[in-house]
């Protein structure tokens, strides 16, 4: 099991550079944190620009639907405008599972990497995109060394009512994987517990991944997207993020993240990227 970036770092340094199609990059930060992985042997960089950002999106989309480039990165570009060349039908790179992100969280007072979903794609939990949520999550922690990993299916309370319909949904999801051997899900479950076997132990629960889950789904997107902002701004959490679903990974950077939390991003679509290579030649 990867427990760190370094981790990560280390495991990808034995691959050799892979092809990253960066779409309309422009501002400084994308071409230093492109340099930096370029030199730490992780990529190399294929830009595509135009004056038409769709068309630059398109261009790296066929890049890496031929074959030429391997992973795709968003540059100076609407997250939209890159995701709909991604999803067209005819010359994108979709495949039958939906787009989903994940964030992977390292913190200190947690003793593994944290894999949180989805805080990036999808506002509505339907039944089909859980399902994509869940096997993609399922394909990062594999990447990750993960062999069967823990999900909780988060919810304000372990209580099912439809006051809460996330409790719904999660008690849904988990009666629907219950008996599925590559992974424990539970659900509903509190973040408390999710975290802390005390909590679970203080609340009379019974569960066997409080304190050692691996993937945290749900219950929407604001709340996943709040609770790794959270970490990472105020929590001294290290993290980066990657989008599933489609034929290749794809990497998405913010203005706002530092260095190692674009580096991290870059560091888990190459990664991603590897892991599924080898279940290709597997199969």
């Amino acid at each position: 099991m990867l427990k760190t970036f370094r981790d990560i770092y280390n495991k990808i340094s034995d691959y050799p550079p892979i092809k990253i199609a960066v779409v309309n990059p422009k501002q400084a930060y994308l071409f230093h944190v492109l340099d930096e992985a370029e030199k730490l042997g992780w990529v190399a960089p294929m830009i595509f620009t135009d004056d038409a950002p769709e068309v630059a999106a398109k261009n790296a989309v066929a890049a890496i639907a031929s074959g030429e480039a391997e992973i795709l990165m968003k540059g100076d570009i609407e997250t939209s405008t890159l995701l709909k060349a991604v999803m067209n039908s005819k010359t994108g790179i979709r495949t039958n599972r939906l787009l989903s992100h994940i964030a992977v969280v390292k913190s200190k007072n947690f003793d593994r990497l944290m894999l949180m979903t989805d805080g990036g794609v999808n506002p509505n939990l339907t039944p089909k995109v859980l399902d994509s949520i869940i096997l993609n999550a399922l394909d990062m922690a594999q990447a990750l060394e993960i062999d069967t990993p823990n999900i909780a299916m988060l919810s304000l309370v372990e209580k099912v009512t439809d006051k809460l319909p996330e409790s719904m949904t999660a008690n849904d999801t988990v009666n629907r994987y219950r008996d599925d051997s590559r992974f424990a899900i539970e659900g509903p479950i509190a973040l408390d517990v999710a975290l802390s076997k005390k909590a679970a132990t203080s609340k009379g629960l019974t569960s066997n991944i409080a304190g050692e889950v691996d993937v945290f789904i749900g219950p929407n997107i604001t709340a996943i997207n709040f609770m790794v902002k959270a970490l990472m701004g105020i929590g001294n959490a290290s993290g980066g993020g990657v989008i599933l679903g489609a034929k290749a990974p794809i990497v998405l950077l913010s203005r706002s993240d530092s260095i190692h939390t674009k580096l991290h991003s870059i560091a888990l679509g190459v990664l991603a990227f590897f892991h599924n290579k080898t279940l290709q030649i597997q199969t």
